[in-house]
C-alpha cells in the first residue's frame, strides 16, 4: 500500500556570531506575540464571554505591525505560525476537557521558555549553506542524505543548550512493507532492574543516564540557585544545566533507538504491557486523620520511584517501537498487564510477592527471574489473544 508520510531531519547550523542575536530576538518577539494573543483571549472570554479565534488574530497581524513596527523584524509567516500555536493550545485544552481529563489551560510563556521559529512554507532543500528568511545565509552540516523524493515543507530553527538546530519536515511517498510471517514473537517486560526482560531470556540493563547525573545537576543546581540573577556568572551556571540535561535527553534517546532495532531485528511480533505510565507517576494522595492532622503517605519514596519512572523512558520506547515496527512490516501488540507477574508462567497459579523479591518460585517447582515469568506471561496472552476468534 503507498501513501504519503512526513519526517523530520534534524541538522546541526552554526550562525555566525553577528547572526545569533537575530534569532534570539525574534525568539523573544515571539513569546511577546503569544503571551499578548493569550491575554487578549482571556479578556474577551471575561468580559463578555467572546470566543476570539485564529482567523481573527491572524488578520489582525497588519495593524499590530504598524502599531509596534518592531515585528516587522519577525517574518510574517513566524509570526502566523505563533497565533497557530497558541490556537493548538487551545484546541487541546478543549479537547482534554471534554475527555474528562485535567484539561491543562494554555500558560503564558516567560522568558527564555520560547526557543524555536518556524517557517511554515519552506520548501528549500538542506544543503552545506541555507538561506534563513530574516537572518541570512547559515552554515549546515549536512550530515544526513534527504531523499531524492522528498518534498521540503517546513523549516525550523531551535536553539537547544546553546546549540542551534535547523529542523526540516518532508514529505515522502512510502510502500508499507507487506506483514512478513511474524516469526519468533517475544515477550517484553518493562522493568527498572533490567530496561526489558524479553521472554527467550535476553535482557538489557537500564542505564539510568539521570541517575548517573544527578549528583552533578544538584551540584550546579545549588550553585545557580546562590548566584545573583543575572549576572555573568548566573548565566554561564544555567547554560552549563542546560548542557548536562541536553546530553541526559541525548544518551537516553540513542539508547532507546538502538533498543528498539535490537529487539526489531530478532523479532517480527512483540508484546509489552499496556502500562498507564501517566497514572503510575502521579503523587500519593495526603492522608489525614479525624483531626486533620496529616499522616506519613511514603510521598517521599514515591517521589524517587517517579524520578526513576521518567528516567526509564518507558512511554518514549514504545512510541519508537511502534512506529518503527510498521515501516519494517512488523508487529506490536498490547497486553493486559494484571497479574503478570503473580502468575506462574508454567502452571497459572499466582503466586504473591512484594516487588524487593526478585525471583518466583511456584509451587509446581518452576523456578525463574520475576521479570522472565512476567514476559512469557505477556507472551503467552498475547498469543492468546492473537489465536482468539474475532
Amino acid at each position: 500500500m503507498d501513501f504519503v508520510i512526513r519526517r523530520s531531519y534534524k541538522y546541526r547550523v552554526y550562525p555566525a556570531n553577528a547572526q545569533i542575536s537575530n534569532p534570539e530576538n525574534q525568539f523573544s518577539m515571539c513569546r511577546h506575540l503569544y503571551n499578548r494573543s493569550l491575554a487578549e483571549r482571556t479578556d474577551a472570554y471575561e468580559k463578555d464571554g467572546t470566543a476570539i479565534s485564529y482567523h481573527q488574530q491572524q488578520n489582525s497581524l497588519p495593524e499590530l505591525k504598524k502599531e509596534r513596527p518592531w515585528y516587522k523584524g519577525v517574518y510574517s509567516q513566524v509570526l502566523q505560525d505563533v497565533l497557530r500555536r497558541l490556537d493548538n493550545a487551545y484546541q487541546a485544552f478543549f479537547r482534554r476537557a471534554k475527555a474528562g481529563g485535567k484539561p491543562g489551560f494554555p500558560k503564558f510563556r516567560k522568558r527564555g521558555q520560547w526557543n524555536s521559529i518556524t517557517y511554515p512554507q519552506y520548501r528549500k532543500r538542506p544543503d552545506s549553506v541555507i538561506t534563513v528568511p530574516k537572518v541570512g545565509k547559515v552554515r549546515l552540516v549536512y550530515h544526513r542524505e534527504l531523499p531524492e523524493d522528498a518534498t521540503v515543507k517546513t523549516l525550523t530553527i531551535t536553539k537547544e543548550a546553546g546549540r542551534w538546530f535547523a529542523c526540516f519536515s518532508a514529505e515522502l511517498p512510502f510502500t508499507a512493507e507487506p506483514e512478513q510471517g511474524l516469526s519468533d514473537p517475544l515477550g517484553i517486560d518493562l522493568g527498572l532492574t533490567d530496561f526489558f526482560y524479553a521472554s527467550d531470556g535476553s535482557h538489557v540493563p537500564i542505564p539510568k543516564y539521570f541517575r548517573k547525573k544527578e549528583k552533578q545537576l544538584k551540584r550546579l543546581q545549588r550553585r545557580l540557585a546562590k548566584s545573583e540573577k543575572r549576572s555573568e556568572k548566573y548565566h554561564r551556571l544555567l547554560r552549563a544545566v542546560r548542557k548536562c540535561h541536553y546530553r541526559i535527553k541525548c544518551r537516553r534517546s540513542d539508547f532507546l533507538h538502538k533498543t528498539a532495532n535490537g529487539l526489531l531485528k530478532k523479532s517480527g511480533l512483540i508484546f509489552y504491557e499496556d502500562l498507564r505510565i501517566s497514572d503510575m507517576v502521579r503523587r500519593p494522595k495526603p492522608k489525614q486523620d479525624e483531626d486533620g492532622k496529616y499522616l506519613p503517605n511514603n510521598a517521599s519514596a514515591k517521589a524517587g520511584l517517579n524520578k526513576s519512572l521518567a528516567d526509564a523512558g518507558w512511554g518514549r520506547f514504545i512510541e519508537i517501537l511502534k512506529y518503527k515496527s510498521r515501516h519494517l512490516g512488523k508487529r506490536t501488540l498490547a497486553v493486559p498487564p494484571q497479574y503478570t507477574s503473580q502468575t506462574c508462567s508454567a502452571c497459572g497459579k499466582i503466586v504473591k510477592k512484594s516487588l524487593s523479591v526478585r525471583t518466583h518460585r511456584c509451587a509446581c517447582g518452576f523456578v525463574a527471574n520475576r521479570d522472565l515469568n512476567a514476559a512469557l506471561n505477556i507472551l503467552r496472552i498475547g498469543m492468546d489473544t492473537l489465536q482468539a476468534p474475532t
